[in-house]
C-alpha cells in the first residue's frame, strides 16, 4: 500500500469530527493488522474502486456511536443505536469518504466509493481478503476513541 494514500484519511476525517461533531480528534499511533481482524460492535464499510481499490472501515462501540449521532442531530438524546442513529454515523462515513475522494481527485488521482454500510454486533471478525491493513487510532475528546482501518491495493 502507498503510504502517501494515508494522510488524506487522516487530515480529513480529524478536520470533519471538529466540523460535524464540534470534537478535537488526533491521530493515535497506526499499526498493521492482519488481513482477519477483530472489530468493535459499530462498523462502517465504504468500498473504494478506481486507481486504487479496498475498503475502509470506521470501528467504535455503540456508546460512541450514539455520542457522534447525537452531536450530529444537534444534542438529541441518542440512548440507543436506532435506525436513526445508524443513518447518522453511516453519513459520517459517506462525508469523510467524499472529502477523501475530492483530495484524491486533486492530486489527479481518480476513485469512487460505495455506499455506506453499517455492521452491529458483537465480537465481529472482518477480513481483507489478504490485504494487510492500516489501522489509524482516531483519539476523539472526551469520546475515546474510533479506529480508521484501511485496506488498500493498487491495480
Amino acid at each position: 500500500m502507498n503510504v502517501e494514500y494515508i494522510n488524506p484519511f487522516i487530515n480529513v476525517s480529524v478536520s470533519l469530527m471538529k466540523m460535524i461533531c464540534n470534537v478535537t480528534a488526533r491521530r493515535g499511533q497506526m499499526y498493521i493488522k492482519n488481513a482477519t481482524f477483530s472489530s468493535e460492535n459499530v462498523v462502517i464499510i465504504i468500498g473504494i474502486a478506481g486507481e486504487f481499490k479496498g475498503q475502509v472501515f470506521f470501528s467504535m462501540d455503540e456508546s460512541k456511536a450514539c455520542n457522534i449521532a447525537s452531536t450530529m442531530m444537534f444534542g438529541a438524546e441518542v440512548k440507543e443505536l436506532d435506525d436513526m442513529t445508524k443513518s447518522a454515523i453511516a453519513e459520517l462515513g459517506n462525508m469523510i469518504m467524499g472529502n477523501v475522494s475530492t483530495e484524491f481527485f486533486n492530486k489527479g488521482i481518480k476513485i469512487d466509493i460505495t455506499p455506506p454500510t453499517v455492521l452491529v454486533g458483537k465480537d465481529m471478525v472482518l477480513s481483507t481478503k489478504g490485504l494487510k491493513t492500516i489501522c489509524i487510532p482516531l483519539i476523539l475528546e472526551e469520546m475515546g476513541k474510533i479506529e480508521i482501518d484501511i485496506a488498500l491495493t493498487e491495480y
